[in-house]
């Protein structure tokens, strides 16, 4: 793999690089977000098309942890409210 063409800080955990065009990947553009640990837009043909990327992907990892918490949550509620319940009675 040859090194970026030019690589642009958005940020202290995002980079944009501009890339030579490889079989898989055809169009320039790459975000990498260093807190995660991975690309986030791979070979899209303009910076917008990887900001868009981005976006859509933690969109949909956010509605995920979202639907994990909220099961998680009530799981824990429900066994807290057990306990609730018995204490009223006790009084």
């Amino acid at each position: 793999m040859r090194p970026p063409i030019a690589i642009t800080k958005l940020t202290d955990t995002l980079t944009l690089s501009e890339c030579h065009a490889m079989a898989d990947y055809r169009g320039p553009y790459w975000l990498y977000d260093s807190t995660r640990g991975m690309n986030l837009a791979m070979g899209v043909n303009t910076p917008q098309d990887a900001l868009v990327k981005a976006l859509t992907y933690y969109q949909k990892r956010l509605l995920e942890v979202e639907a994990k918490y909220s099961d998680i949550d009530g799981k824990v509620n429900a066994f807290i409210s057990q306990f609730i319940e018995q204490e009223n009675m006790e009084d």
